[in-house]
């Protein structure tokens, strides 16, 4: 897991409250380094000893892909969540990642307010976001349904007295067979670590005034802190366990 950080530049490091470093060239097991490439964040780590770069996108790619065909139809996490055709819900996601499934509620017609935190993460997501907000082809009403705060996820939500939907999408557990999980995913587990607190995270959001807490998991995975939830919706590679209150 990455445990010292550090920036290219005295400006980046700066922004970041970080020490700051002339190269990338020297990179240790354990340190990252943030950079910009054009006006993209980077993190430079290293990966099986070798140098490696994380970023998020969420204007291009497989996301970007989705984005523009999104509708209730053909998004399983639509039915997770419980839009309706007049309705909406506002959907905390507690665990927001790269912030993919974020993005896709949110085109769905969601308000999504997004908590990360993880210090890299939430940073390499912020960005990602900003760029995508300034984006020629993003619908500027959007940008009006999501947000992004560093916050750690279990801290108490209250503040958010407009919730109906705490999202969890905790990491997932180690795959037996290593090889097939994404080198992207591998990168991205190197700053998450392990969800430890997975189970005190749904037990808390059991216990918010809520309409529904809805779990992604992967198929065949156990339920959360043992917890049996009220139904399940089964994705081809995952489910979501969801939790009506």
């Amino acid at each position: 897991m990455i445990t010292e950080f550090a920036a290219t530049s005295k400006a980046l490091a700066t922004e970041l409250n970080l020490d700051s470093v002339l190269a990338v060239s020297n990179l240790k097991s354990g340190q990252a380094i943030f950079d910009y490439e054009d006006e993209q964040l980077v993190l430079h780590l290293l990966l099986d000893d070798k140098p490696d770069t994380l970023k998020f996108d969420l204007a291009q790619g497989e996301v970007a892909h989705r984005a523009v065909k999104v509708s209730k139809s053909n998004e399983v996490v639509a039915k997770a969540i419980g839009c309706k055709p007049h309705y909406r819900p506002t959907v905390l996601d507690a665990t927001a990642g790269m912030g993919r499934d974020s993005l896709i509620m949110a085109m769905l017609g969601c308000k999504v307010v997004m908590q990360e935190r993880n210090f890299a993460i939430y940073h390499l997501l912020n960005n990602a976001l900003t760029r995508l907000k300034q984006s020629p082809d993003f619908n500027s009403e959007i940008s009006k349904r999501i947000s992004l705060h560093h916050n750690n996820s279990i801290d108490p939500i209250d503040s958010h007295d407009d919730i109906d939907v705490i999202y969890l999408d905790p990491m997932f557990p180690e795959r037996k067979k290593s090889a097939l999980v994404k080198k992207e995913m591998r990168l991205f587990k190197l700053l998450a670590g392990e969800d430890q607190d997975a189970d005190e995270l749904l037990i808390s959001s059991l216990n918010k005034k809520v309409k529904r807490v809805v779990v992604k998991r992967p198929k065949g995975a156990p339920c959360l802190a043992d917890k049996k939830p009220s139904h399940e919706i089964k994705a081809k590679k995952f489910r979501y366990d969801v939790y009506l209150l």
